[in-house]
């Protein structure tokens, strides 16, 4: 049941929600782009994605830093802690070029294949 409920949430997870979070693991690039690493990244995936659902979800952004740059799309891999079935999420970036960001989370209805 448990099982269900946690699945049940993340799958119907398509409300937009924002988390406004400071840069802490923010690098300089050679571009003006400021760059996050996807650990720091994927931290502000899960607290947004934790304030809507009592579920506990796991994020892969992949391997790569991210830049933060207004309006940027962030695809990462979304589960809940303990299963196997993987939903897409689409995280977009706003910010005003200071230190600070949020994101904008949608998990999509269905598993990825």
């Amino acid at each position: 049941m448990q099982h269900q409920r946690a699945i049940t949430a993340l799958s119907t997870l398509t409300a937009t929600i924002a988390l406004a979070v400071t840069l802490s693991g923010c690098t300089a690039s050679s571009s003006a782009s400021r760059t996050v690493t996807p650990d720091a990244f994927e931290r502000v995936v899960v607290d947004a994605l934790a304030d809507v659902s009592d579920a506990t979800p796991e994020v892969d952004c992949g391997a790569d830093d991210i830049a933060i740059e207004d309006g940027a799309e962030v695809h990462c891999d979304v589960n809940t802690a303990g299963y196997d079935v993987v939903y897409d999420s689409v995280s977009t970036i706003s910010t005003d070029g200071g230190d600070d960001y949020h994101v904008d989370v949608e998990v999509a209805d269905q598993p990825k294949d």
